[in-house]
């Protein structure tokens, strides 16, 4: 049985109205298709400098400016996860219907619990 890793992953969306290269994207820039999505391993800010091998300030800049002018959206980060010395286990944060959570992480299980 395959390990689920989607709550490691990052998700963003062309929202732009046309094809656009967005050269910031990992691996090496990709062109994304009107109201495209891609999922990269990771958070979405930490692979973007990943990407250009560096901290350049010019790739955050790009990547910044397509968030405020909506041509790029991020559609999910992963959520936090935190160890809880009480019950010896890792949760993860989760936002369901303006409700917080603490769940079992995506590849231990499915039990929450209300905040």
């Amino acid at each position: 049985m395959a390990l689920n890793t989607n709550c490691v992953l990052s998700t963003v969306k062309n929202t732009s109205g046309s094809i656009k290269k967005f050269s910031f994207l990992p691996p090496h820039g990709r062109t994304l298709g009107i109201a495209e999505e891609i999922t990269v391993f990771g958070n979405i800010l930490d692979s973007v400098q990943r990407s250009t091998a560096g901290t350049s300030s010019r790739v955050t800049n790009a990547f910044m400016d397509a968030l405020a002018a909506g041509d790029l959206d991020i559609v999910s980060t992963p959520s936090p996860i935190m160890y809880d010395a009480a019950d010896d286990a890792s949760r993860q944060l989760v936002l369901d219907s303006q409700k917080l959570f603490a769940v079992d992480t995506c590849w231990t299980g499915s039990s929450s619990n209300a905040l």
